[in-house]
């Protein structure tokens, strides 16, 4: 099979397509973001890059001392950008340990008992299989936590007198943050479950693709895709929820007041 080489100069149009159009939706809309925006543009050029050349190590070593360590950056990476991202909530330093547990538990129902019992990698630490999947799920869990947790602490600086007074009329911390922490929830599920709703019709999902174009058969490759997608439903409900409820336990005291400042 051949495959269309994209040299230097033609990723340079695509790079500067991308830098001047958002750019301009930046500064025109006034977002803050343009900073971010060439950083994130070169660094993730960079980080592909240094990865791509990383997984052949790590596939040509087969060990699962490798596996293990890339899966820690993997789950570490994730926790703290998604922690640093809560404008209204603690600093990221505090919040980073409680989105690591919520990318964590979901990450981790959706993977193991799939390594187990559906794609079953031999040896088990088989890179070429675990990394690119965690990767995935990992990667969906971290926007998951991220946009939980933005939503929930937001809503609760906005809307801070009146859940106040539903504590005061005797509410519990959970009845007076349910709804904030159920339109959060709901929001971080709807791409996932758009994605599935269009899946094949709008989006056509590159692993499966892939395999197709590289001689796997279509029923092979379509089994295959859609275990990652179930796994990211599971992740997205599973991460998501967790999110929600670390996120209240960090909003009230032990007193069961709306904190007011962060220590």
């Amino acid at each position: 099979m051949s495959y269309l080489d994209i040299e230097p100069w033609r990723l340079l149009i695509v790079f500067a397509l991308v830098l001047v159009s958002s750019l301009v939706v930046s500064l025109r809309a006034r977002l803050g973001l343009a900073r971010e925006l060439i950083v994130g543009l070169l660094r993730g050029a960079a980080q592909l890059f240094a990865v791509g050349y990383l997984l052949i190590v790590i596939f040509e070593q087969e060990g699962p001392g490798w596996v293990l360590v890339v899966l820690s950056v993997m789950l570490s990476v994730a926790a703290w950008t998604s922690a640093r991202r809560v404008e209204h909530g603690p600093g990221a330093r505090r919040l980073a340990p409680y989105a690591l547990a919520a990318v964590a538990a979901g990450s981790g129902l959706a993977l193991v008992p799939v390594f187990a019992l559906v794609v079953t990698p031999t040896p088990w630490f088989d890179a070429r299989h675990v990394i690119p999947i965690s990767g995935i799920v990992i990667a969906n869990a971290m926007n998951v936590v991220a946009q939980v947790n933005e939503r929930i602490f937001a809503t609760a600086h906005a809307e801070r007198a009146e859940i106040e007074q539903w504590l005061a009329l005797g509410a519990t911390p959970k009845q007076a943050l349910a709804g904030p922490s159920r339109r959060a929830l709901r929001a971080a599920l709807i791409p996932t479950i758009n994605s599935l709703l269009t899946l094949g019709l709008v989006s056509l999902p590159g692993m499966m693709t892939g395999q197709i174009v590289s001689g796997v058969a279509p029923e092979h490759a379509v089994r295959y895709q859609l275990v990652i997608m179930y796994q990211l439903v599971i992740v997205a409900a599973v991460s998501g929820a967790t999110a929600a409820f670390l996120a209240r336990r960090l909003l009230f005291t032990a007193g069961e007041q709306l904190r007011r400042s962060w220590p």
